[in-house]
Formats: C-alpha cells, sequence, structure tokens
C-alpha cells in the first residue's frame, strides 16, 4: 500500500520514513529497537483509534456492514504502520543475527 494515498501526518510520515530500506541498513541495534519501539507505539494509538471509531459508527448507523467504509482510511493507516514495524523487525533479526 502507497502512503500517498493515506492522510499521514508529517510526525507519522518522517516515522514510516524512518523504516524505508536504504534508512534501516545505517542503523544500529539500539536505533532500530527504538524505531520498533515508536512504531508500535503509532500502529497501537491508530488501531486503538480504528476500534474506538468502529464501535462509535456501528452503534450511529445500527449495523456494522453501514459503518465500514467511513472507518476504512484509519484501518489503512494502521496497514501502513504495520508494514514499516515488518521491514524493521526482519532489519533487526538480521542485524541481531550477525553480533
Amino acid at each position: 500500500m502507497s502512503n500517498h494515498q493515506v492522510n499521514l501526518t508529517q510526525q507519522e510520515s518522517s516515522l514510516i520514513g524512518e523504516s524505508h530500506p536504504e534508512a534501516l541498513t545505517r542503523m544500529d541495534e539500539k536505533s532500530l529497537k527504538e524505531l520498533q519501539a515508536r512504531l508500535r507505539q503509532a500502529r497501537e494509538k491508530n488501531f486503538s483509534l480504528l476500534r474506538r471509531q468502529g464501535a462509535a459508527r456501528v452503534e450511529a448507523e445500527g449495523a456494522r456492514g453501514s459503518a465500514q467504509p467511513a472507518n476504512e482510511k484509519r484501518g489503512e493507516k494502521v496497514e501502513i504502520f504495520d508494514q514499516a514495524l515488518a521491514r524493521v523487525s526482519e532489519r533487526l533479526g538480521a542485524v541481531a543475527g550477525t553480533e
């Protein structure tokens, strides 16, 4: 999924940018762990908002099916953070394996 279609804040976009493969190759294990923690925190925040907003929409709409489309953007944000977290975790595994 492309970041260009999802409305990320500047801070979120910067955080995602730190997880690109070129940036990850320049990081040591400590930096990777710190980035991983920040990405997890951002993903959990967005996932929590996704759940709360979804529950509120279901209550307002009366059905999960009709409430779903309004919450798709938040779900896409969570997916982008998942992908970034996977890249960092993979790189961290590679770095930890060589030391």
